[in-house]
């Protein structure tokens, strides 16, 4: 057991350290890859990375906009950890997860982000005889991406079908395998999840650390500070 501990990455723990070319880090070769990936990232590069990734609206999205309580414990996340954001429609979960993402984009790590019903949508389209893709080679990336972002999960009042299912449970199952984190966000609590997946998604989301936002509709708020302002103009 000592062998096995000893030869554990000293970064984050979990993987098998090697010891790099100038013999400074034992670290296993993903947090190799993202250390290196970082100190050669330029800002030009990042930026193009975090518009390819997240839609203009939240293209600027910091943490440093955040609450400093939620700001805290979203830096102090262990490595590996998942993340579950939930509460009602508009109170900033997406402006949440895109200044994440943008803050993980600049520390090196390779990110992806998806509305989990367009994730649905586009593993289905591998089912027709014209697609050039087969089902895993669209839902790959996503089991194996450094840090994964899923968005409104669970939008449906009903039980989730069976192929949404399929497609949550194979990725987050085999991401918690990697222990690849994985960041979502809902509108419904992880026991209102179990109802509409079942108690294996629940149980997996049990270990990820839930953050409730609560609050006014910002959209709203937002959509009627600009028709005031718009009606000042026009006046």
């Amino acid at each position: 057991m000592n062998i096995i501990l000893d030869n554990r990455c000293e970064n984050c723990g979990y993987g098998i350290k090697h010891t790099d070319g100038e013999g400074q880090r034992k670290w296993c070769f993903r947090c190799m890859t993202v250390y290196y990936r970082k100190q050669e990232l330029k800002p030009e590069q990042a930026e193009k990375t975090i518009i390819k990734l997240v839609e203009p609206k939240y293209t600027f999205a910091k943490l440093d906009d955040l609450d400093p309580g939620i700001k805290e414990q979203l830096i102090n996340l262990e490595q590996g950890r998942d993340l579950y954001i939930y509460g009602p429609v508009g109170v900033g979960k997406t402006f949440l997860m895109a200044a994440l993402l943008r803050h993980f984009i600049y520390e090196g790590f390779e990110c992806l982000r998806i509305n989990f019903d367009d994730l649905c949508v586009k593993i289905r389209s591998s089912f027709s005889p014209a697609s050039k893709e087969t089902e895993w080679e669209l839902i790959k990336p996503y089991k194996k991406v450094d840090k994964l972002f899923i968005d409104d999960l669970g939008l449906r009042s009903k039980e989730e079908s069976q192929f949404a299912y399929q497609t949550l449970y194979s990725t987050l199952n085999k991401r918690q395998e990697r222990i690849l984190p994985t960041y979502i966000c809902s509108n419904k609590t992880i026991n209102q999840i179990e109802q509409s997946f079942d108690s294996r998604i629940a149980s997996r989301l049990s270990t990820a650390l839930a953050i409730e936002l609560t609050g006014k509709d910002k959209r709203r708020e937002y959509q009627n500070e600009t028709i005031q302002k718009n009606k000042g103009v026009l006046e």
